[in-house]
């Protein structure tokens, strides 16, 4: 009996050892709704916070009925938008999978009951292969969790665009139904000049109703462009994850944003280095490239058996023995195969995401440049002369000196060049929210410094000619 003891102590000590070594590794954190938050404070300056289905959640001192900024909307946003919540859930599904990961299988245990004349045995089965592909077990899947928390800072991130493209939409449509109402008191105020000067015997009936009809014509075109705010709201609303919230939205346009001189070639190659869904494609080939070196060993079983039989006397013997596979026929070839083929698949869309980024990064450069461009030659050349011959033409046609359609065209002038640089107003707004996503970070020389980049480095401030001073 006591020589049956030792025996299972020398082949069982070992056993336990390396068991409990492997238990005690240390696992790898997976990434979490604060590795996100993190991650996008770290970019953008927002983050998030936790979230209850069916709830609106604000963020401290945001209120929708008042001075709400694109920050503030963009907050809530994060907070609120069901999709980008529903998404969120895939770190929960990423964590339980590196969790199950470095979990290793239960020993299984076997007992025969004795019978007469049949003596009793018993047998445990360890699958000692399971330590020995833990860790790899656990890279692919900490590599895996860490794709998806930079896939859901990508999903941020355009989520943030959305809604600063549907903020400016809103603003726009706010200020087209503003220059329609001046339209109307413009127009208005011809048709009234008009209808004196047919009272005078200074026009004709046809100038008259040709000024009353325009004036007709903007009332109606307000009441269409009116239209165009709820349909803006809409959007946002549901971007915002408040589609149920049918109070006012109070908005406060931000300044436009600067123009400003960018390297572009230095602004795409550090998206290309920083932006969330490049990293992503690079942890996905390093989840690839894990899941290929378990596909090439999966193949391996190894069991460590300890046996025990009835003695012929008073004891019984316990004896360790090993389980493994010969691979004669499957080598594990088809997952092997599968896994190179993920692998391969997986460094070609990292080169399909750089190449996207590279677009991205230059066409929002360039109909940046184009917005600015327009807006500088609007602000200081067109404005200031439409401006000054509405004067002059208003005051000539008071006094006779010129017919009125040179007032009315005078006067459309003076509402398109309204109406566009509203519209170019927009469109500085719009730009810069997708120059800022394709690069993946906030922009400009006085932005905060964080840890993915030194502030301003990229741009510089333009002269209205575009020249950097």
């Amino acid at each position: 009996m006591t020589s049956g003891r030792i025996r299972i102590g020398r082949w069982c000590f070992p056993t336990l050892l390396l068991l409990t070594g492997s238990g005690c590794w240390t696992m790898p954190v997976a990434a979490t709704r604060d590795t996100v938050s993190i991650l996008l404070e770290q970019r953008t300056g927002q983050s998030l916070s936790a979230s209850t289905p069916g709830q609106i959640e604000l963020p401290p001192g945001v209120v929708l009925e008042s001075g709400l900024t694109e920050d503030a909307v963009v907050a809530v946003a994060l907070r609120n938008n069901a999709l980008f919540q529903e998404l969120l859930v895939d770190l929960g599904i990423a964590r339980s999978d590196l969790i199950t990961a470095g979990l290793l299988p239960n020993p299984e245990g076997l007992y025969f009951f004795s019978v007469p004349d049949k003596p009793f045995k018993y047998a445990f089965e360890i699958p000692l292969e399971a330590i020995w592909l833990r860790p790899i077990r656990i890279r692919g899947a900490d590599r895996e969790s860490n794709r998806v928390a930079d896939r859901l800072v990508q999903t941020g991130l355009d989520l943030i665009r959305d809604t600063r493209l549907a903020f400016a939409d809103t603003v726009l449509a706010r200020e087209r139904v503003r220059i329609a109402e001046e339209a109307i008191r413009l127009r208005g105020r011809i048709a009234e000049v008009a209808k004196n000067r047919l009272d005078a015997g200074d026009a004709t009936p046809q100038e008259a109703a040709t000024a009353r009809i325009d004036a007709l014509q903007a009332t109606q075109d307000a009441a269409r462009i009116r239209l165009e705010i709820p349909l803006a709201e809409e959007r946002l609303r549901n971007l915002m994850g408040i589609p149920t919230y049918r109070g006012p939205l109070d908005l406060v346009a931000n300044t436009l944003p600067e123009c400003l001189q960018f390297g572009v070639d230095a602004l795409w190659r550090d998206a290309i280095a920083t932006r969330p869904d490049a990293v992503s494609a690079r942890e996905a080939i390093a989840a690839a490239e894990a899941r290929l070196e378990f596909a090439r060993l999966g193949w391996v079983r190894l069991l460590g058996v300890g046996d025990a039989s009835s003695g012929r006397n008073t004891g019984h013997e316990f004896g360790p023995a090993l389980r493994f596979t010969i691979p004669v026929f499957n080598r594990n070839q088809g997952n092997i195969a599968r896994a190179e083929a993920d692998l391969e698949r997986s460094v070609r869309q990292e080169q399909t995401v750089k190449n996207q980024i590279v677009l991205d990064v230059q066409r929002a450069h360039l109909l940046y440049r184009q917005a600015c461009a327009e807006f500088d030659v609007l602000k200081t050349k067109v404005r200031p002369e439409v401006e000054t011959a509405i004067g002059r033409g208003e005051a000539a046609f008071k006094e006779g000196n010129v017919n009125y359609l040179i007032v009315l065209e005078t006067t459309r002038q003076l509402l398109d060049t309204m109406l566009r640089e509203a519209i170019l107003s927009g469109d500085l707004r719009r730009t810069w929210a997708e120059l800022e996503r394709s690069v993946g970070q906030r922009l400009g020389a006085n932005e905060t410094a964080d840890p993915l980049r030194t502030p301003g480095r990229f741009a510089s401030p333009a002269s209205p000619s575009g020249k950097t001073p």
